[in-house]
């Protein structure tokens, strides 16, 4: 088995979880001067009762202004089978709405669909067997020491044993625990990721091409793209129904002002910084083609290691040098 005999920790401190010190015990809302809910006032202690009353009261005033598409449950992926019933019953049978959705959907669902477009199966690539093989170790966003232990576990006593040969990179948003046993750890900025998964693919497309297995991406590699003006599109925009705030948003899901990141990642498309992206395929949003090995090289060419890391550099206190290193 996975585990190999060891117990996770997680279940060892599920119940410990109930008397934790900073846990909270009491329900918090926002509240006016008086006492009485207000969505921009600040949290205040109140009574269950309390809690669940402005809770119906609200659902209700939903309910009867909008009917049941003004009601939904966003879920979570740690829904237990009981939980996950209880709550379709509630929002399909009790409101009539289908507007529930999962963490899952979000999550899981677009790993699928990405497994089976890239390896042809729903499962990732790779073996838990290589733990105890391989002689380097990449953590990228997953902070594996505390969200999965017994594999982590695998992981420390393959460093452990074999310290000067085994080597753990750890790239992550926040020094985390994962971070205690890396050999290097690599803060870098949220959702800059692809940007510097462009560099290393960059650094290897065009530093050494002789590390390309050229037989192996003829037969089996296929490179897309896809539009990048799908945008949404799909409200007007000048819609009495929204509030400034919210057409200002619609607005720029039709149209908008590239940034200096925007401009650079699509500088093969011959845009630049500043230029306005007209969304002109909402409707396609599905829509890819093939592109050629030439085409994709090209794209890679703006990520730089110095542009990359400008971009991609999350600790304020590291020295640019020192993140390039």
């Amino acid at each position: 088995p996975v585990n190999r005999g060891l117990n996770c920790i997680k279940g060892y401190f599920n119940a410990k979880i109930m008397y934790g010190e900073d846990r909270l015990k009491t329900p918090l809302m926002r509240v006016d001067t008086n006492g009485n809910f207000d969505k921009n006032g600040k949290f205040k202690p109140v009574s269950w009762k309390k809690a669940f009353d402005e809770m119906e009261k609200q659902i209700k005033k939903s309910l009867k202004e909008l009917g049941p598409t003004g009601i939904g449950i966003f879920g979570s992926g740690q829904y237990t089978v009981q939980e996950g019933y209880a709550a379709v019953k509630l929002m399909k049978a009790g409101f009539r709405s289908n507007n529930i959705d999962p963490n899952a959907r979000h999550c899981m669902a677009s790993a699928v669909a990405g497994f089976i477009q890239t390896f042809g199966i729903d499962e990732p690539s790779g073996c838990y067997d290589d733990i105890e093989l391989t002689d380097t170790v990449i953590t990228w966003g997953s902070n594996m020491a505390e969200m999965h232990p017994i594999l982590w576990s695998r992981v420390t006593d393959r460093k452990l044993n074999n310290p000067d040969k085994v080597k753990v990179v750890n790239l992550t948003t926040f020094t985390n625990r994962t971070s205690d046993l890396a050999d290097i750890e690599i803060v870098f900025r949220p959702q800059t990721d692809l940007a510097i998964w462009n560099y290393i693919a960059r650094e290897i497309v065009y530093n050494y091409p002789q590390a390309i297995d050229w037989d192996f991406v003829k037969k089996h590699t296929v490179f897309a793209t896809g539009v990048v003006d799908t945008g949404y599109g799909m409200r007007n925009p000048d819609h009495p129904k929204f509030t400034d705030k919210e057409r200002q948003t619609v607005k720029h899901q039709v149209s908008k002002k590239l940034s200096k990141a925007e401009g650079v990642s699509l500088a093969y498309l011959g845009y630049k910084e500043g230029d306005t992206l007209e969304m002109k395929n909402a409707k396609t949003a599905g829509k890819h083609w093939q592109i050629s090995f030439d085409d994709f090289k090209k794209a890679l060419a703006p990520y730089t290691l110095d542009y990359v890391t400008e971009v991609s550099k999350g600790n304020p206190n590291e020295s640019i040098e020192n993140y390039k290193n």
